[in-house]
């Protein structure tokens, strides 16, 4: 028995002509949209992507400069520490983390001096950093690198 292709009237045979005209002109008119969308999509993308990097390294460099400040008030509150070793550590530690333009204040809070030379068993130190975003950021192009931000570590002289 032999078997015969099916047979196609002329109605589908025309419909399906229709059908195929008109998937090419929309196509047609189509073919320039990927790249607007692309256009309006694509700085949106960049913002989003820089602005992360950004939040991120300022994140990394405020908890280095926490780091360092809780380093350096541990430094601080050994019985033969002054303040220029105690300064000079910080700002020693403050270059290896890559913080740039840090002003470091050393202050006995207990006498109200700024000095470490008359401090006693048991009073508070302060150490306190201020660093510049403007020194220490990646890109100025998403988040303004305006101000300021600072850090105080407070410990006991032991």
């Amino acid at each position: 028995m032999k078997l015969s292709a099916p047979v196609m009237s002329n109605s589908i045979r025309q419909t399906e002509r229709r059908y195929t005209r008109s998937r090419r002109r929309v196509r047609c008119e189509r073919s320039g949209s990927a790249t607007v969308e692309l256009a309006f999509v694509l700085p949106l993308f960049m913002i989003l992507t820089f602005g992360s990097l950004e939040v991120c390294h300022r994140l990394f460099t405020r908890q280095a400069v926490v780091i360092v400040a809780y380093e350096t008030a541990r430094a601080a509150t050994r019985q033969n520490s002054d303040t220029s070793a105690v300064t000079t550590k910080c700002q020693e530690l403050l270059s290896q983390s890559n913080i740039q333009g840090a002003t470091i204040q050393v202050r006995d809070m207990t006498h109200g001096q700024n000095d470490l030379d008359a401090i006693t068993t048991g009073d508070e130190i302060r150490i306190r950093i201020t660093v510049p975003w403007g020194q220490n950021t990646i890109s100025r192009f998403v988040v303004p690198d305006q101000g300021t931000f600072l850090v105080d570590a407070v410990m006991l002289r032991e």
